[in-house]
């Protein structure tokens, strides 16, 4: 009898730093998770510019196809990108809001358009401002801090210098010209 006693008691023993084992894991699991999570989301949260890249290249797809600058991004859609489901452009087609962005452009002349690109969403100060003067070989870029809802309702498609340099914005240097 004192045999079958002992390993009851063993058995008990081992089964409950099983369960605690397997409580530990389970939590550490559930936590690494959780935070992974959280940090995938902040991510998400945050502008990310990439898109223009892409926008800047249909725009001047378009530009080298019809010798001219489109006057929206609705032409640049229907005959350049051809998306399945295109996304929803504002402003008469001139806006487009991509990755917590705000894309303004603005057609100039059939050579000449501008472009500003301003963060949006929860976290906006996180990103910068961009203003970029667009031809068909060259860019002219203008970087800046996130501006708030006043500013951005005052932003022009055509801002004169002075304006740039009021709303913080600098102008940034071709790496070319930065290596001579």
């Amino acid at each position: 009898m004192r045999g079958v006693e002992g390993k009851t008691g063993k058995r008990r023993f081992s089964f409950a730093y099983g369960l605690l084992l397997i409580a530990i894991v389970t939590y550490l699991g559930a936590w690494g998770y959780s935070s992974y999570a959280a940090e995938w989301k902040a991510k998400a949260e945050i502008p990310q510019i990439d898109p223009i890249l892409n926008i800047i290249k249909g725009l001047r797809q378009y530009q080298k196809v019809n010798a001219t600058f489109p006057p929206t991004f609705n032409e640049v859609e229907a005959t350049v990108w051809k998306h399945p489901k295109p996304p929803a452009y504002g402003l008469e087609g001139r806006s487009v809001v991509i990755r917590n962005y705000y894309y303004l452009y603005t057609f100039i002349s059939p050579t000449r358009s501008t472009m500003w690109a301003i963060p949006v969403g929860p976290n906006p100060e996180e990103a910068n401002t961009y203003f970029l003067i667009l031809t068909p070989d060259d860019r002219e870029k203008w970087k800046g801090p996130a501006f708030d809802l006043k500013e951005v309702a005052a932003v022009s498609g055509t801002p004169t210098y002075s304006q740039l340099a009021l709303l913080g914005m600098i102008k940034q240097e071709p790496l070319s010209r930065k290596s001579k």
